[in-house]
């Protein structure tokens, strides 16, 4: 007869493995070292690095315990969030190694010199970079950005010779808010930017953009603020009988440019629109009877034009200038018309 040892059943190993990272928390939570030398790079390159309150000699922004500004996922940096510090320096060029970002809010600092692209960051969804000193865009900034909702560059003095809204930009098809005011944008509107059936903020005030609204634009319903004001001397041009069917607009700003025509009849189907400001274009014709019916209209800047009387009759509320436009003088003012 053979005796056999009796023995414990064996354990699975994936037990001992989960009493071991489950003692050891620490040890399994490392920042990912691409996303941490990405970061370094970026408090080295500050000349008051001091700001952002990351430890001096830290290696772990992700904790614990997790550095200020700073959201992460699985030891993956997924938002920097370090608006308003009066940071001062530039951003590293490796700045699109950070692959899980997606929140980046770096507005109103006094960050300079050249963006480095942005090319491939596929699951960046927030890009607030707007009211610093970046002087340079490249050319690959916008390449798949695919994930992309939001992107302000407003008042950055990118390109002094100018450059011109890229193509690449149209395969951001979740872009809700656009806007880059002041940055040297030169050239027509892109017919892509109609296509962007979520775009809801158009906003690209105070550049040298010329030629006409794009055709892509009639009709989109999803757009509520066009923002296209002040773009120089040449400034854009052609009629404005378009946004006539954007029927979601709330805000239109068209002043200081070329365009020229009638205002649009049709306006009375925008009945969202609370301002509508088009002066000091080429305007002519009659005021169209349809804006007196919006509802919500509170702003009306109609001045310095060509256009002709009788003026319509106006809620007494509303804020309206037609001045500059001298067919209109007769001696009697519209009650509550600035002239």
């Amino acid at each position: 007869m053979t005796w056999r040892r009796a023995t414990a059943p064996k354990q699975p190993y994936y037990r001992l493995l989960a009493v071991i990272i489950c003692s050891f928390p620490v040890a399994f939570c490392l920042t990912h070292p691409t996303d941490f030398a990405v970061l370094d790079a970026f408090r080295k390159g500050l000349n008051n690095s001091h700001l952002l309150g990351w430890p001096v000699g830290g290696s772990d922004p992700c904790g614990p315990p997790r550095w200020p500004h700073l959201a992460c996922l699985d030891g993956r940096v997924t938002s920097i969030q370090a608006k308003d510090l009066g940071l001062k320096g530039t951003l590293p060029p490796n700045f699109n190694r950070l692959t899980e970002l997606q929140n980046l809010g770096l507005q109103r600092n006094n960050l300079s010199g050249k963006l480095p692209t942005f090319r491939g960051l596929s699951k960046l969804q927030f890009a607030y970079l707007d009211k610093n000193q970046f002087d340079t865009i490249p050319a690959d900034f916008f390449q798949g950005l695919t994930s992309l909702q939001t992107l302000s560059l407003d008042l950055n003095p990118l390109n002094s010779s100018g450059w011109t809204i890229p193509q690449d930009l149209k395969s951001s098809a979740n872009l809700s808010l656009l806007r880059m005011s002041g940055c040297n944008l030169v050239g027509e509107l892109p017919y892509f930017l109609g296509t962007l059936q979520n775009l809801t903020w158009l906003q690209l005030s105070h550049n040298r953009l010329t030629g006409a609204l794009p055709v892509s634009l009639r009709g989109h319903k999803r757009i509520e603020v066009l923002k296209l004001n002040d773009q120089g001397s040449a400034g854009l041009n052609g009629t404005v009988d378009i946004i006539a069917s954007m029927v979601g607009l709330k805000q239109v700003w068209l002043h200081l440019n070329r365009f020229r025509g009638a205002i649009p009849a049709g306006m009375d189907a925008v009945t969202g629109l609370t301002e509508l400001l088009l002066y000091r274009n080429n305007f002519t014709g009659l005021v169209p009877v349809g804006l007196t019916k919006l509802e919500k209209l509170e702003i009306l800047d109609l001045s310095f034009n060509d256009l002709s009387p009788p003026l319509p009759k106006f809620k007494p509320t509303l804020v309206l200038s037609i001045r500059g436009n001298p067919k209109f003088w007769d001696g009697s003012p519209a009650e509550n018309a600035s002239w």
